[in-house]
């Protein structure tokens, strides 16, 4: 995956290892913003966000300006630099102008084997979950690894539940292993694949593969929830091997009532981790809160919320993740459907252009709905961070089909088979293609999409698109007159499916011919649908 976030961002390695001379360097100066930055850079940290930078002028670098949230961002000119990443359809930013087109949110393709992992092990009990970023692809060992959570009563474990993770691997994402860790013993064999427990939960937990820390102690990072004298908090493990960890490896719990958290990771637009928690006394809001070193957090704050006439939603989570230069989310939300089924879970897209600013794409419909009554996923799903591997995004999920609840959870942990269903929380997959989030769509009467001006970065032109008519493609001078060469009528016709159909010209007009030069873009389709557009790399 890519970005296109800064030309030249602060990497996690950078603000770990660098001192303030360093940081200095890449442009921090005077002002209001270098008052604050002298005390903080000479403690060795980064101040949290953001500053108030009150009416003091902002360093220029470059081309670049270094603004409150100690982010490095182009200046912007007329026209949309969109480099060599991807442009998805989601919002409207470099869409111009749309004639006969509808934009369509595609639903994951759920999995024929689902549920691919349930909890049929003596020590899972049919509770098993995922939540979060517990799912890993692992590009070294090239193959997935899963960090689920098991739901075991307990009467000594804090609410009567006792929180445990259990590692799961796969070579293909379909089949999953359940390794013989030998870390924890359940009814006398240690052949289990347990992890090593907290102080006394390890709940919802969040994982990432941290290439950029220096440290490969911290290769692994974990945020999870655990009890310490009774007080909830998120906790964090850290691990060289994603197997044997340091659960409360720093020693500093997040001490916070609301302990539900979903990890994005590490943002280089801002330096500084980030996790998405609910916001304090309330059911609805989300809140975004952030770190420099993974170990202390800044104070949340609110970027996400129902609408006020919403009265029967309820945001339990946003499992944030990146793709291309957007922010995207699924957003948890559990509803009241009828009195006799109290709550349902559904999930909801969302998106964010700078990651504090987030919008519901479809407001109150859901992208990931429930399954058919009767079937293991008919009360609730929890999609969670995708991983986008052989040109799939595969959305790994938990669903139930029981009350959400902890009273049910006890029926559930005791064999609960009724009319011959059995009840459970359990794993499954769903997959979407490349880019696969939204369309814009055309019928058989042809639709058009005109882009902003953008800069042309060189190479090709490649676009994702099902077409099932014709699709065509023409460059635009400013007042949106054809270049020559590069109308529609120039344009080879596409007439299928591909995630990179390259767009060429009859005369060999190519687009190296005008990097640099500033021009709209129409795409004009007929019965198809069109995902993304990019200008891929010379030679690729």
């Amino acid at each position: 995956m890519t970005s296109n976030g800064p030309r030249h961002p602060i990497s996690r390695r950078d603000v770990l290892k660098a001192g303030p001379a360093a940081l200095l360097g890449l442009g921090l100066a005077a002002g209001t913003l270098a008052r604050h930055a002298a005390a903080d850079l000479r403690a060795g940290l980064l101040p949290q966000e953001p500053l108030d930078i009150g009416d003091d002028p902002q360093f220029l670098f470059d081309l670049h300006t270094v603004d409150s949230t100690w982010g490095l961002h182009e200046k912007q000119d007329p026209a949309r630099r969109v480099g060599h990443t991807k442009q998805l359809f989601i919002d409207d930013l470099v869409i111009g102008s749309v004639t006969d087109l509808s934009r369509k949110v595609h639903e994951p393709s759920r999995h024929a084997g689902n549920p691919l992992i349930t909890g049929d092990e003596p020590w899972e009990r049919w509770l098993v979950g995922v939540n979060g970023r517990p799912v890993i692809y692992d590009d070294e060992s090239r193959e997935f690894k899963m960090w689920y959570g098991t739901y075991l009563p307990d009467a000594t474990a804090p609410t009567g539940i006792r929180y445990r993770v259990c590692y799961a691997v796969s070579k293909d994402g379909i089949r999953w292993e359940r390794p013989e860790l030998g870390q924890v013993e359940w009814a006398g064999s240690r052949g289990t694949n347990i992890l090593k427990g907290g102080e006394n939960w390890i709940r919802r937990p969040n994982v990432l593969k941290d290439l950029g820390d220096p440290d490969p102690a911290r290769r692994y990072k974990m945020t999870y929830a655990d009890v310490f004298n009774g007080r909830t908090a998120i906790t964090k493990a850290y691990s060289s091997d994603g197997i044997h960890w340091r659960s409360n490896g720093d020693g500093a719990p997040w001490f916070r009532t609301e302990h539900g958290a979903n990890l994005l990771g590490w943002d280089p637009r801002v330096a500084r981790y980030v996790i998405f928690t609910k916001m304090p006394g309330s059911q609805d809001s989300m809140g975004r809160s952030t770190s420099a070193d993974f170990v202390t957090w800044s104070e949340p704050e609110t970027v996400l919320a129902p609408g006020s006439t919403e009265g029967d939603a309820n945001f339990k989570g946003l499992t944030a993740f990146f793709y291309e230069d957007l922010y995207l989310g699924f957003l948890y939300n559990f509803k009241r459907i009828s009195s006799t089924r109290i709550l349902v879970a559904e999930a909801e897209l969302a998106m964010s252009r700078d990651g504090r600013r987030w919008q519901r794409v479809t407001p109150g419909e859901s992208c990931f709905r429930l399954g058919p009554a009767g079937s293991w996923e008919s009360d609730g799903v929890f999609p969670v961070a995708p991983v986008v591997h052989a040109d799939r995004v595969w959305v790994y999920y938990n669903a139930w089909n029981v009350a959400y609840g902890a009273n049910d959870e006890k029926r559930v942990a005791e064999g609960w088979v009724e009319n011959g269903v059995r009840k459970q929380y359990a794993i499954g997959l769903a997959t979407l293609r490349l880019d696969g989030f939204v369309s814009l769509d055309a019928g058989p009467k042809a639709g058009s999409l005109t882009t902003k001006p953008l800069e042309i970065p060189g190479g090709s032109l490649q676009v994702n698109a099902d077409v099932r008519g014709e699709l065509r493609a023409e460059l635009l001078d400013e007042a949106d007159r054809p270049l020559p060469g590069y109308a529609a009528a120039d344009c080879r016709p596409i007439r299928s499916d591909d995630l990179r159909h390259v767009i060429r010209w009859k005369r060999g007009a190519k687009l190296e011919e005008l990097r640099g030069k500033v021009v709209k873009l129409r795409f004009t389709l007929r019965d198809g649908a069109l995902y993304a557009f990019g200008f891929a790399k010379p030679g690729r």
